[in-house]
């Protein structure tokens, strides 16, 4: 069961929310990005799994380490599970799309 809340932030709790939005935009972008290039060069199919290990990796190395594992994580379920939908129902559900800043902002932990 998941519970989805919209909030409304103030001042005080911007600074530490607005990161996790970010970071969750950047990981879906990347991720979104690689399957994009992969798909261009048909090379082998990228899942999930692929992009959770290379997350885990870029981790360790960089500023990524900073943001929440969790949310990073999610961003990647998300993305797939937007992939799967639009594959299952392209009449219903539109191919994933870019996420920009400041739009419909937001995060799942």
């Amino acid at each position: 069961m998941s519970i989805r809340e919209r909030l409304y932030p103030g001042e005080q709790e911007l600074p530490v929310l607005a990161p996790h939005c970010s970071d969750a935009r950047y990981v879906w972008n990347l991720a979104l990005e690689q399957r994009n290039l992969r798909r261009r060069e048909r090379s082998q199919k990228i899942t999930y799994n692929t992009q959770a290990h290379e997350l885990a990796e870029a981790r360790k190395e960089t500023w990524l380490k900073e943001g929440s594992a969790a949310v990073q994580q999610q961003a990647l379920r998300d993305l797939n599970q937007a992939f799967q939908n639009w594959w299952n129902r392209p009449d219903h559900f539109g191919r994933p799309t870019w996420r920009k800043a400041g739009i419909n902002e937001g995060f799942a932990v």
